[in-house]
């Protein structure tokens, strides 16, 4: 079974648009996010995102969202400004508004098929001893929100933004790294073929084990 995708998918694929010069490509944050969304894309890309954002919205405070955002994306602790984005829920919100105009323009009605259906539910305890695995590696309320990520959300969504938290860690440490184990990262390879994985979506941790 395949996803309709490689990458990394979903809110950990839309963290990556927001580098340190986004700003010079887009007015404000949902035009980051709309610019990507080009009209020829998959349109699983686009579903994917807003599943996510709803999860998080249903299954998270505003708090944890925020406290997830800002350790998954470049420079995220500089994200949130009450004039334009105070918080991680209401983020969301924009990003689903975001996913909802693209998908209106579509001739048909997309849905979600095979593996991208797939939300790991019978993987949360293997997450959940994975993030506590990296827990003195990411900072105490990352992996908390992590945890609750599992049990509020989806453990797949859980899984995916450890994968995307530990190289933002890892380059905020420069010129100390994180330090992925060989042993760790076979079991994050592990857990991302039990997720039917694309072959880029663990792989892009890799360097940390050297």
């Amino acid at each position: 079974m395949e996803r309709s995708t490689d990458f990394t998918f979903g809110i950990p694929w839309i963290m990556n648009f927001f580098h340190q010069d986004w700003t010079l490509d887009a007015a404000s944050e949902p035009e980051a996010v709309s610019n990507q969304f080009v009209e020829e894309l998959h349109p699983a890309s686009v579903l994917l995102v807003r599943r996510d954002a709803r999860s998080l919205l249903k299954g998270l405070p505003a708090k944890h969202i925020t406290v997830l955002w800002e350790a998954c994306a470049q420079n995220g602790e500089y994200f949130f400004r009450p004039d334009r984005v105070p918080d991680g829920a209401e983020w969301m919100r924009q990003v689903i508004q975001v996913c909802d105009a693209w998908l209106s323009r579509r001739p048909d009605t997309p849905t979600l098929t095979g593996p991208d259906l797939d939300e790991g539910r019978g993987l949360a305890d293997e997450v959940l001893s994975t993030v506590t695995e990296f827990n003195g590696i990411l900072d105490q309320k990352v992996t908390a929100a992590l945890t609750e990520c599992v049990r509020g959300c989806t453990p797949d969504l859980a899984f995916r933004l450890l994968l995307q938290a530990l190289p933002i860690k890892s380059a905020a440490m420069f010129p100390d790294a994180v330090n992925v184990s060989e042993a760790q990262y076979a079991r994050l390879e592990a857990l991302g073929r039990a997720f039917h994985y694309g072959e880029f979506v663990v792989s892009d941790v890799k360097h940390l084990t050297e």
